[in-house]
């Protein structure tokens, strides 16, 4: 269940994620593979209408595939936040709709505006993403003091891929250190590029999370014709994927 509040917002938000629950009846493809963790497809072929209830995203961290989640949301007609550390940049993306430093050349949906107040950020998402790079992320989500920030109920996808090194913790345990181990967690992985999804190429990632019905809620809000979502329970291999894919790339490339 989820919990409840007095305030006003807390109520509005309980409402949107409980609506948000019962909706989800997706349209899923059972794809075979030879493993026994099975994949789900959500049709991407819906159009771009927002959700029959209110929905607010926001995405922590500025930048590449941070730009691109959050492009993602807006084209599906979501209003985005993204929360970024210095203010002149959230300025320039919000007078000039382009990220000064990342992508540059990258026209950003309008329906994405940018602030450096945490609090504003976050205080009515019904949706987090965190895309905030691995080795940084224990250390933003404590000095933004976020977990005071984001209500119980509002679940939180992760972008970031890899093994804090101080911890040898993958992004499921640091977002429940700080964050909190009752709130819903899911994580984003595949062969994806932020400039290949900002430019409408094909692309397939999974979202993994313990909650499936999670995970099938956001894929369903994140499928569109070029995006597709698979979504998953194995959280740890898809962990585990996102951080080693690289360094097994680089290795297979050696030997050939």
């Amino acid at each position: 269940s989820l919990s409840s509040s007095s305030s006003s917002s807390s109520n509005r938000i309980d409402i949107y994620q409980k609506e948000g629950r019962r909706r989800t009846t997706p349209t899923s493809i059972s794809t075979s593979t030879s493993t026994s963790t099975s994949l789900q497809m959500v049709n991407g072929s819906k159009n771009d209408r927002p959700p029959p209830y209110p929905i607010r995203i926001t995405v922590m961290g500025g930048g590449n595939f941070g730009l691109a989640l959050a492009t993602v949301a807006a084209r599906k007609n979501i209003p985005t936040t993204l929360l970024l550390r210095d203010e002149e940049t959230a300025q320039i993306i919000n007078t000039t709709h382009r990220h000064p430093r990342y992508m540059t050349d990258i026209s950003l949906p309008t329906l994405i505006r940018a602030t450096s107040d945490a609090a504003l950020a976050l205080s009515d998402a019904t949706y987090v993403i965190h895309a905030v790079p691995c080795q940084y992320s224990r250390q933003f989500l404590m000095d933004e003091n976020v977990k005071d920030l984001i209500h119980p109920s509002v679940p939180v996808l992760s972008a970031s891929k890899g093994i804090e090194t101080t911890s040898l913790g993958f992004m499921a345990d640091i977002l429940r250190d700080c964050l909190g181990t009752d709130r819903s967690y899911a994580f984003l992985s595949g062969p994806s590029f932020a400039r290949e999804i900002c430019e409408n190429v094909a692309t397939a990632v999974v979202i993994a999370s313990e909650d499936l019905m999670l995970a099938d809620d956001l894929a369903d809000l994140l499928s569109n014709d070029n995006f597709r979502v698979f979504t998953s329970k194995d959280v740890i291999g898809v962990e585990i994927g996102g951080a080693v894919k690289n360094v097994i790339a680089l290795a297979a490339g050696m030997c050939e």
